[in-house]
């Protein structure tokens, strides 16, 4: 148990270490854009750091819910945003900069998140932040506001059917971004055993996983276990290739 906390920590560790290496990438670009603006065209230049400040908030809002959604705590949102506004804000040159935030509360969000990892085959890990930017400087002043969803969701269905005392399974599953299909970093399917465990599914001897490459992905196996269990749970956990975590549990149909 030790051991599975320290590689549980070890991985939180190195997903916040992500964060602040995107964060660092970001903060050098918005300053090397800022500090151009007053020997370039302002307004081409103005319009170069607002793309980049709202590049920057869409990263940021990334990086954290891929922290929080493997173990990190919700709190890790607020804490990024407040740390990139300050940034922002202290190193605009060509006048006066705010970056104000709110975080989501329409249900079923709640400070911004919304994690639904359900048992009807839906899974859900998703932010959501309004941002307004003001600029103004002795020339006038620009205000635009911007929202920012992430969202990372999937659906899984199973089917199976029980031949010669072996469970057959079929496990379809489908990610998206942004409601848009999107591919895997890493998933695994595991099924429940008739004692209530989780057992890994590719740990049997004719597991199969299909990557069809448009977001579907269906694994295929053979379960050899006794008594026979009707509608058999199946788990699926995955990281897409934002490293957003999501799972989601479903029943088998039997045929």
């Amino acid at each position: 148990m030790d051991m599975l906390r320290n590689n549980s920590g070890q991985v939180l560790l190195i997903t916040a270490l992500a964060i602040a290496l995107i964060i660092s990438s970001l903060i050098l670009y918005v300053y090397e854009t800022s500090q151009s603006i007053a020997f370039a065209d302002q307004s081409l230049e103005l319009n170069g750091f607002i793309r980049n400040v709202k590049i920057g908030s869409r990263n940021l809002v990334i990086g954290s819910l891929a922290n929080i959604s493997s173990g990190g705590e919700n709190e890790t949102l607020r804490i990024n945003l407040q740390e990139w506004r300050s940034f922002v804000e202290s190193h605009y040159y060509a006048g006066e900069c705010s970056l104000s935030y709110e975080l989501c509360e329409d249900s079923p969000y709640s400070s911004g998140l919304w994690m639904y990892w359900g048992t009807e085959g839906l899974g859900v890990s998703s932010a959501e932040v309004d941002f307004s930017l003001s600029l103004s400087d002795n020339s006038g002043g620009v205000d635009v506001a911007y929202s920012i969803n992430i969202t990372t969701h999937i659906e899984i269905s199973a089917i199976s059917k029980w031949i010669l005392g072996s469970h057959l399974v079929n496990v379809t599953m489908h990610l998206f971004n942004e409601g848009s299909p999107a591919l895997c970093k890493n998933i695994t399917v595991y099924y429940k055993t008739p004692s209530g465990k989780w057992s890994d599914a590719s740990t049997s001897n004719d597991y199969l996983l299909k990557d069809y490459g448009n977001g579907t992905y269906i694994a295929r196996f053979t379960i050899s276990d006794q008594p026979i269990v009707h509608n058999r749970e199946i788990m699926v956990e995955c990281f897409d290739r934002r490293d957003i975590f999501v799972k989601a549990v479903t029943r088998c149909v039997d045929l």
